[in-house]
């Protein structure tokens, strides 16, 4: 990590594995099943501690969808805990449209897509640049 990157603390930001808890799992199955066949879109609540990123709840906004896209009020405060995101696609692709990697490069470290049938299995990670990335589920 280079000097400017320690300056502006973002040394605090850097991890090398993904957990993410069951509940929050369950959450992201249950919100994209009762919004179907809308797409629904939330942040994720987490910490990053020993270069661990765990992701521990979904933050809910408003947002605005339909059975293309979801537009999500971002109204959180600084010390919210939002890591990054997760949105749902109504069909069985889970990988990112140009939108998405444009709304993943502005809100976060891991960016989560469930697609149909929305089980644990049929969740995606992304970092901010679209890259796939993998997590584990605790």
């Amino acid at each position: 990590m280079g000097f400017f990157a320690r300056l502006l603390g973002l040394e605090n930001y850097a991890f090398d594995e993904v957990f993410i808890r069951k509940e929050a799992i369950f959450g992201i199955i249950k919100f994209a099943k009762s919004n179907y066949p809308k797409e629904f879109s939330a942040f994720l609540r987490g910490r990053i501690n020993n270069r661990k990123l765990i992701v521990d709840g979904v933050i809910y906004q408003n947002f605005h969808s339909s059975e293309n896209s979801s537009v999500i009020t971002t109204n959180l405060p600084v010390l919210s805990g939002r890591v990054g995101t997760v949105h749902s696609h109504p069909g069985s692709r889970n990988t990112p449209s140009k939108a998405d990697l444009a709304f993943f490069s502005k809100y976060g470290s891991v960016n989560l897509i469930i697609g149909k049938p929305y089980t644990a299995e049929t969740i995606v990670a992304y970092d901010g640049g679209g890259r796939r990335i993998s997590f584990n589920i605790i």
